[in-house]
């Protein structure tokens, strides 16, 4: 299983999205529930990390904190400016990835369920 490390900023354009950034947590959680090996760091509260991991200051001073998240899988730099998808962090975590179909809110709906 990999290592996930996720560097992110409430500040940046990504992390100002509030509703983007609450999905983006709640898929972290998920995965995590399923044993993923996910760390997650915030610059407001984890500055120390960020600077930590020569990586990851290394893309701050290049592209700027606005550029983050940032993440990182078994210490390489895989995905950079957006938060990951469900598939991405199954994938990377060695998950597998449970579906859920548009209709699946409804399917008691006229006596369908089995």
């Amino acid at each position: 299983m990999a290592r996930i490390q996720i560097f992110e900023s409430a500040r940046s354009e990504a992390g100002r999205n509030v509703q983007n950034r609450l999905e983006a947590m709640a898929e972290v959680a998920r995965a995590r529930e399923q044993g993923a090996d996910i760390e997650h760091y915030e610059f407001a509260s984890d500055a120390p990390e960020f600077l930590r991991d020569a990586q990851v200051k290394a893309y701050i001073d290049t592209a700027g904190a606005d550029a983050l998240p940032l993440v990182l899988v078994d210490g390489k730099q895989t995905l950079a400016g957006r938060y990951p998808t469900r598939a991405e962090l199954a994938r990377w975590g060695g998950l597998s990835i449970v579906k859920v179909h548009a209709d699946s809110v409804n399917c008691c709906s006229g006596g369908n369920c089995g």
